[in-house]
């Protein structure tokens, strides 16, 4: 029987650092993504990546969580659908701190629910998602507008950094991750 061992970088058994963008891009915008538990291990998942590709990027994980404190006073929002989403057009991404579910559908809405105070805030809802490239984690009765979490976050970041390219970097990343060979 062999053990694998992890990298204390990706976490995975097969190493992934070398997909995430080096180095690590700057951006705007904070981000906080809170992982439901079974994710953070997950071979397929773009959580990790995210995090090794992006600057001021910090993964949580957990099902309950203690609102983090907001020293610099950043306005918050929820990246995620919902019955009245906000427009935050008058918000510089340099007064923005979003938070990101990550995990299933069924898993990012128990973390909702789980978390009261994820619902008091805002809900930013992406203008126009594309089709999802994320091929390797597709299921029966998922929708082409399910993305990743990468693919989420580099579709708000394309809305709302001045950096045009990095969404576009984060996805080719993701491309990356895709093209493994992971079955």
């Amino acid at each position: 029987m062999t053990t694998q061992r992890r990298c204390v970088r990706c976490l995975r058994a097969r190493c992934l650092c070398a997909l995430a963008l080096s180095p690590p891009r700057a951006h705007a915008v904070e981000l906080v993504i809170l992982q439901h538990p079974l994710e953070q291990y997950e071979v397929k998942g773009t959580a990790r990546l995210l995090a090794l590709s992006l600057r001021h990027c910090q993964i949580m994980v957990g099902e309950t969580f203690e609102r983090p404190p907001n020293p610099q006073g950043r306005q918050e929002a929820l990246l995620y659908p919902g019955p009245s989403p906000c427009a935050l057009a008058a918000t510089t991404p340099q007064q923005l701190r979003l938070f990101v579910l990550d995990g299933t559908w069924r898993k990012s809405r128990l973390l909702l629910h789980r978390n009261a105070w994820l619902q008091t805030l805002p809900r930013l809802a992406l203008m126009a998602p594309k089709a999802s490239q994320y091929t390797i984690r597709a299921h029966a009765g998922r929708s082409s507008h399910h993305l990743s979490t990468l693919e989420a976050v580099a579709s708000a970041l394309g809305e709302l950094e001045p950096d045009a390219s990095l969404a576009s970097d984060l996805l080719t990343v993701q491309a990356g991750l895709v093209t493994q060979s992971w079955r």
